[in-house]
């Protein structure tokens, strides 16, 4: 009998080049229920086709394929559980305007300059759960968007978010204070009035940004078949670079509860575990669909264009390839 890791990889394969970037499969994630799979489609950013030049997201007509895809697979799973989280940065706000103009509307602009993506992504048969990012931080204004999340508790241990918090306790440290504690209790949904309050911390960043980074490094890449029977591929420890690390022990100081921490925003895919007498602890970096990627053995750029899967005592982060 097929997992529902298995499946989905089978159905990725339909639609694309899949390589495996990193996995992980360890009882000690205390996430033993087989009938439920998360899987994490990380930064898209979004813009229209008059900043597209520019700040083009990766494959946009593959990602409507895989969305699509991740609806039939839902469908077809049932009464298991398949549950898609898109995030954050989806709707790139800042790359679209210089500035937040409370009566331009934006977020719809874009999205009507990408019809059949939009369409797919919001299919109530796929259900999307949205998280709020950084570049897409403001439309929590709007009513449309009045619903999305800056993070979800993913019983019984795992933490979904877009990662851009720890900028802040990295470069704003003296703003920050108890605001992790604050903002991330379990069951307490961040409010329009705890948002407004943080907004001045995100235009902060903002200033900060950097734009474009160069190609994030994948370490390998593996056929899934090829690694299949392994436990661990491309799992980065303590021997392992700094850059590989980023935000680990940050995302460790969230909760003593938690086993395992989700999040985007880096655009550089990864998974990276602390390990010690008291247990293991991961980190699941998804990647993007912007900007790109490469690996030791070969320097050449490839757009970035992954999402990660969890359950079952199991992490996978997968790169796509459009087939010609």
């Amino acid at each position: 009998m097929m997992s529902l890791h298995d499946d989905l990889l089978s159905r990725l394969e339909a639609l694309a080049g899949v390589a495996l970037v990193a996995r992980l499969r360890d009882p000690r994630l205390g996430l033993p229920d087989a009938t439920r799979l998360n899987v994490f489609i990380p930064d898209v950013h979004l813009v229209t086709p008059h900043r597209q030049y520019e700040f083009g997201t990766n494959a946009p007509e593959l990602l409507t394929a895989v969305l699509r895809g991740l609806r039939d697979f839902r469908a077809a799973a049932a009464p298991a559980q398949v549950v898609a989280y898109q995030l954050g940065d989806l709707i790139d706000l800042w790359r679209e305007t210089p500035g937040f103009d409370a009566d331009a509307d934006v977020a719809s602009a874009i999205e009507d300059a990408h019809p059949e993506f939009i369409e797919a992504l919001y299919d109530p048969v796929l259900d999307v759960q949205f998280v709020l990012g950084n570049h897409d931080y403001d439309l929590y204004r709007w009513p449309n968007y009045d619903v999305w999340q800056r993070y979800f508790h993913l019983a019984p241990n795992t933490l979904a978010l877009h990662g851009d918090i720890f900028d802040w306790v990295e470069k704003l440290p003296d703003r920050v204070q108890n605001l992790l504690v604050n903002l991330l209790s379990p069951g307490v949904k961040a409010g329009r009035a705890q948002l407004e309050a943080m907004r001045p911390l995100n235009q902060a960043m903002r200033a900060l940004d950097s734009g474009a980074a160069r190609p994030a490094p994948l370490r390998a890449l593996a056929r899934p078949s090829a690694v299949a029977d392994d436990d661990r591929f491309n799992v980065q420890d303590a021997n392992s670079p700094p850059e590989m690390l980023r935000f680990l022990d940050s995302a460790r100081q969230l909760g003593s509860e938690l086993t395992t921490v989700v999040i985007g925003h880096t655009h550089h895919a990864r998974l990276a575990v602390h390990e010690d007498g008291a247990g293991l602890f991961a980190l699941v970096d998804c990647g993007a669909w912007i900007e790109n990627c490469c690996t030791e053995d070969d320097p050449t750029a490839r757009p970035n264009a992954q999402l990660a899967a969890v359950g079952a005592n199991e992490i996978r982060i997968y790169q796509l390839t459009q087939r010609a």
